[in-house]
């Protein structure tokens, strides 16, 4: 988060005199205009607002960027790159592409919003002529949300450190006139975007769902399931047009929550069939595995090249081109699977499927509350974590460390579903907590596959260079024995991170969610403590 001086917006009418400001204040201060600034300008930022979210814009006209904070201070301008989508790589380096390092991160700059706009920058001086308070007015013209062009003019006050009193007196002038401000220190473009009818916070791997406290096991599942349903359509156009691994990334998260939701309904609603709809999503989860198993590796480029000496990084490059070679290869035969008509065909029935969600065959089941349901899961999902974590020594096989991470998966899917019929901070907690062995369990599995992956890769490119193929020969080996010394610590670390999970605490923690959600205590035997 970048650090900013006091700043206040203000909506006024286009026929806004900034020199007024000095009068009314009195003395010796005056208003200088010191810039005029016009043009189009067009927003990029991430698929989930990462810029926004993190105080910061970026415009571009042609191929020059600016970068503004959210009050609207430019941070920096340049020529940057030609492409539609650019990714922060794509940047030289300075101003720019080090302010967008948090908020884009590995995410494609898509444009967002573009608008006509004419700045006018001004300085209030007073009786030394010292810069005191810097104004500017935006009148902007941006075409709506079905509405036609939206037209608005924004008032701007940044202060200026060691004159806070100036400052303040003229917010408190704009105050009095009854001027519309949005939330101090709210982003420059939050009303602009308001006016547009563009509307953040709808995007992201995962949709947290809020339900009724006292809904109905049937109506409360059939909420979720449209939620991550929602996820699926909203990742997977990104996923086709290839805008950056994290839409594949998120929607393989949404397929895997729509299998685990599966099992849920299977289990808690009586006499309905999902067995097609398993198979289903199964199909397209395997259909997108390859190509992410790539993103991952592609990923770790800058990771890979920091564990090999210098002398072996050319054999580094070959692997890296064979594996964008086989991942574009791979990207094909998933693009069709997902514009084929057997994937169309599951989402209509999938949807329809949720919105007339069967009534359970027993009536008494119709109006069962959601919330003992969800609890009784939790509770039980617990212990199943408990019981598989405890069966493992230093010697069980790969296989058991697999097993627990799938139970540990299913228990967060459990969790974030029924986030809102929980106390939030001790769900949240125990989330926090449900992390941690995730990471350790999720990181040995990922060292394991990646030692298979390079011990055994082949380029689908012919290599005819014998020196190239032991180049990259000799980078591969390097990679599996770091590699595999990485995972034998991950490993090590696995007792401790179970022992903390399955302690006292969180099994207090368990027992108090699940008894404010309507059931009992967490029962001694079958991972409990006596």
């Amino acid at each position: 988060m970048i650090e900013q001086a006091p700043a206040s917006i203000f909506l006024v009418g286009a026929d806004f005199d900034a020199a007024a400001i000095a009068f009314r204040l009195g003395g010796d201060c005056a208003v200088r205009e010191v810039e005029i600034d016009e043009g189009k300008e067009e927003f990029l930022d991430t698929f989930e607002w990462g810029l926004y979210r993190s105080d910061l814009a970026l415009a571009r006209r042609g191929q020059r960027y600016r970068l503004y904070a959210a009050d609207g201070t430019v941070l920096g301008e340049g020529k940057g790159p030609r492409r539609k989508r650019p990714f922060r790589w794509d940047f030289p380096d300075g101003p720019i592409r080090d302010g967008i390092s948090e908020g884009a991160d590995i995410r494609a700059l898509c444009p967002k919003l573009q608008l006509s706009r004419v700045r006018r920058s001004f300085h209030l001086l007073n009786e030394d002529e010292k810069t005191v308070l810097r104004l500017w007015l935006d009148h902007v013209v941006v075409n709506g949300d079905n509405r036609g062009p939206v037209t608005q003019t924004q008032l701007h006050l940044v202060g200026v450190r060691g004159y806070d009193h100036e400052y303040q007196a003229v917010r408190s002038l704009l105050e009095e006139d009854g001027l519309e401000q949005p939330t101090d220190r709210t982003h420059f473009l939050a009303p602009v975007l308001s006016g547009a009818g563009i509307t953040i916070g709808a995007a992201g791997s995962k949709t947290v769902v809020i339900l009724e406290r006292d809904i109905s096991m049937r109506d409360g599942l059939r909420q979720v399931g449209l939620a991550v349903f929602g996820d699926i359509r909203r990742n997977l156009p990104g996923t086709i047009d290839d805008i950056d691994t994290e839409f594949l990334h998120d929607l393989r998260i949404s397929l895997r929550r729509t299998r685990s939701l599966l099992s849920i309904l299977a289990r808690a609603l009586p006499g309905v069939h999902c067995d097609h709809f398993r198979s289903e999503f199964r199909w397209i989860t395997q259909a997108t595995g390859k190509v992410r198993d790539c993103d991952v590796y592609l990923l770790k480029e800058e990771e890979y090249r920091s564990m090999l000496p210098v002398s072996l990084h050319p054999g580094l490059a070959g692997f890296v081109r064979g594996m964008r070679a086989f991942r574009n290869k791979e990207f094909r035969a998933m693009k069709k699977q997902l514009k084929s008509p057997r994937l169309v065909r599951l989402l209509k029935e999938w949807q329809h499927f949720l919105e007339n969600l069967p009534q359970p065959a027993d009536s008494t089941e119709q109006d069962r509350p959601c919330r003992g349901f969800a609890a009784r899961a939790v509770k039980k999902r617990f212990r199943k974590v408990l019981l598989e974590g405890e069966k493992l020594g230093p010697d069980s096989p790969d296989t058991m460390l697999h097993a627990l991470r799938i139970e540990a998966k299913k228990l967060r899917y459990l969790l974030e579903f029924f986030y809102s019929l929980f106390p939030a901070e001790e769900v949240g907690l125990l989330v926090k907590h449900l992390k941690k062995l995730q990471n350790n369990l999720g990181d040995y599995n990922d060292l394991a596959v990646q030692q298979a992956m390079l011990g055994t890769f082949r380029s689908p490119g012919r290599v005819d260079d014998p020196k190239q193929v032991l180049a990259i020969a000799a980078a591969l080996g390097g990679l599996v024995t770091r590699i595999a010394e990485r995972q034998q610590q991950v490993r090590g670390e696995f007792e401790a991170t179970f022992a903390d999970f399955a302690g006292d605490d969180n099994r207090e923690l368990v027992r108090r969610i699940t008894a404010t959600a309507g059931d009992g205590q967490l029962s001694a035997g079958h991972g409990a403590r006596q």
